[in-house]
């Protein structure tokens, strides 16, 4: 019977395995899909973008074709007075009685009227075009309205479905896994570090990417300084303003020195020693390059911005608060390096506070430029340029906070495994010490004594535990030598002590076996007392087979919970593929709607070739009517000289 309850707690073992196992599935497909998700919503504002600059393509076509068709009426206008021109020239009497010369005429005029009438049909084809690429344009918009709207509808669907079965997982992790993850959402890092080098990488790793975040910060505030409150592309800027701009620069290059000695330390394995004094040095350097140069720029710079016509009082007093948290950050820059300057060591709190401090005020930081940019981004004077960089600005400062949480998280975890290596360490330290205090002792005679057995009711004699003294006899005069004497006497002391809380425990558990025991004759035999000649193992097998009814229960009920998961799995993993063949319907349709695009602009450019060609040959003909035009005009002049002298003459 013992052998049947063995396995069936085995079973229960395996099954609870086969659950975790199950359970770790569905917290990686969980990611995985909240991964998707965030991908698609990626790929959904790339393909908006793309979508923006192909309108702002069609409205910039569209413009060509209003200029172009503009031109085109200015040229017909010109041919119609050229035309006029030249009919009103060829209704002179003196040429009328001459039929062989008005053949020319004729003849070009036929051509005229022709041209005439290609254009004409070239710009009704125009007109076509046109109708064709606005009706097109305003179906591409409905179909992207209609598209838009499903795949924000499909993404609402999933987000849900997602936090719902987040809630779910939540909800099903017991306290101590809720814990543990805490913990390590607060190192930031997938799994703990299993020894303390991997501690130390850990740490290497986010202090390379705490002194990234703040190069890039430092640079973005570079750049702003140059453009904001003096944009350096219209105005010449102030001479402190240069200053402030070529010290944060110096600034991010420090940060970026360190970024390179950080890369150097990881890729040695972090082995190498000879790196913590760089870093030192780097962190004092930055520290009073801060302090003694940036600060009165800084303060100087924030009365600027204070005196700009559209900061009202609530930017005012934001940016005062500003200027007060980078002076609180140099600050915890300088007490940082003076730390490092000292015994590492010694000062590992102190180090894990300043740690705290810097993240603390990271956090600070990017909470206020948020509240600033609110603010800015809507004054009048804001650029293109000075939007980039402020985004930029405030998803670096987010960056650092979250840097500089990590950093603080996992050195804190590094200080805490170094406190359990030495709290192992001594209490190895303190068993050797105890091993060798029995060897002293084994020679010490103690008087053997009949221990009472406790389980059994008819013992004649005391049950109750002997004293504690009794149990750890004291040494007799054969005293081991006077240097070790008062330390062996200190260690006996310990031990006694140890031996009282054993026996406490002792009586513990009689107390509590005595009670089971009480429940046990209760529960058989109605009140009354127990059978004598009833074994102990039949008690313990009745209280097996309870327990192996609620581990049954408990199988039972992790298994209805892995068919209610998996059933969920399904139904996202449906979710899914019918959100990527959504996917692949919208991107069809766009690539179709740009195909579209595409032969329109190749339409129009043809069309425009073709009016260039047009009005080049009308150009041609027109100067060769000209050309024709001025002998015979010539012809006319020297005619009516020769009738003047004639009439002259006689």
């Amino acid at each position: 019977m013992s052998v049947s309850s063995v396995s069936l707690s085995s079973d229960a073992n395996v099954r609870y395995q086969r659950l975790a196992q199950e359970y770790t599935k569905l917290r990686s497909q969980a990611k995985v899909l909240r991964e998707g998700v965030l991908e698609e919503r990626a790929k959904t504002e790339k393909l908006t973008e793309e979508v923006k600059s192909k309108d702002a393509t069609i409205r910039r076509l569209e413009a060509e074709n209003e200029s172009l068709t503009f031109r085109n009426d200015q040229l017909v206008r010109r041919v119609e007075t050229f035309q006029s021109q030249f009919d009103s020239s060829h209704q002179n009497p003196q040429k009328s009685s001459k039929k062989h010369e008005a053949l020319p005429p004729n003849a070009a005029h036929a051509k005229l009227d022709l041209l005439e009438q290609e254009l004409e049909q070239k710009l009704r084809e125009n007109e076509k075009l046109v109708n064709e690429l606005a009706e097109s344009e305003r179906r591409h918009a409905h179909e992207m309205a209609e598209m838009s709207e499903k795949l924000a509808t499909e993404m609402r669907k999933l987000e849900e479905e997602v936090r719902r079965m987040r809630f779910r997982t939540n909800g099903a992790k017991p306290k101590e896994e809720e814990e543990e993850a805490e913990k390590l959402e607060e190192i930031g890092s997938p799994e703990p570090p299993e020894t303390h080098e991997e501690a130390r990488i850990m740490v290497a790793e986010a202090a390379r990417g705490t002194f990234s975040a703040l190069h890039n910060v430092f640079n973005l505030l570079q750049q702003r300084s140059e453009i904001y409150p003096y944009d350096v592309t219209m105005e010449r800027l102030p001479p402190h303003v240069e200053k402030l701009s070529s010290e944060y620069a110096q600034t991010a290059r420090l940060f970026s020195d360190l970024v390179q000695i950080a890369d150097d330390f990881l890729s040695c394995g972090g082995t190498a020693s000879d790196h913590l004094p760089l870093i030192t040095s780097k962190c004092r350097l930055i520290a009073r390059h801060c302090l003694q140069l940036l600060a009165e720029l800084v303060r100087q710079m924030t009365s600027e911005e204070n005196r700009v016509t559209w900061c009202t009082a609530p930017l005012s007093k934001l940016n005062a608060r500003w200027e007060q948290l980078i002076l609180n950050a140099f600050a915890v820059f300088d007490r940082m390096s003076t730390v490092l300057e000292s015994d590492f060591e010694k000062h590992s709190q102190k180090v894990l506070a300043e740690l705290q401090a810097l993240a603390d005020v990271s956090v600070e930081l990017s909470e206020c430029f948020q509240q600033r940019w609110v603010f800015e981004s809507r004054l009048p004077t804001t650029s293109r340029r000075m939007r980039c960089v402020g985004g930029a600005l405030e998803a670096a400062l987010q960056l650092t906070a979250q840097e500089t949480s990590k950093l603080s998280a996992r050195a804190a975890r590094v200080e805490q495994m170094g406190r359990n290596e030495q709290n192992s360490a001594e209490c190895s330290k303190t068993l050797e010490l105890s091993v060798k205090i029995e060897q002293t002792t084994l020679d010490i005679t103690v008087k053997p004594q009949k221990p009472s057995n406790p389980f059994d009711e008819e013992d004649p004699e005391d049950p109750e535990v002997p004293e504690p003294s009794a149990a750890v006899p004291e040494p007799q005069e054969q005293a081991p030598p006077p240097k070790e004497e008062q330390n062996l006497r200190n260690e006996l002391d310990i031990f006694m002590k140890n031996n009282e809380e054993l026996q406490k425990e002792r009586d513990k558990l009689f107390v509590e076996y005595s009670l089971v025991k009480r429940k046990l004759e209760i529960a058989t035999n109605d009140g009354e007392k127990l059978d004598k000649k009833e074994t102990d193992l039949d008690n313990i097998w009745a209280i097996g087979m309870e327990k192996r009814q609620e581990w049954v229960r408990r199988v039972i009920e992790s298994e209805q919970a892995v068919r209610f998961y998996e059933t969920e799995m399904k139904a996202l993993i449906r979710h899914e593929l019918h959100v990527e063949e959504q996917m692949q319907e919208l991107r069809a349709e766009l690539e179709s709607a740009a195909g579209r695009n595409h032969r329109l602009e190749d339409e129009l450019e043809s069309v425009r070739r073709s009016y260039e060609s047009q009005l080049g040959d009308l150009s041609d003909h027109l100067a060769t009517l000209v050309a024709q035009k001025q002998p015979k005009e010539k012809e006319t002049s020297k005619s009516r000289g020769t009738l003047k002298s004639f009439f002259n003459k006689s």
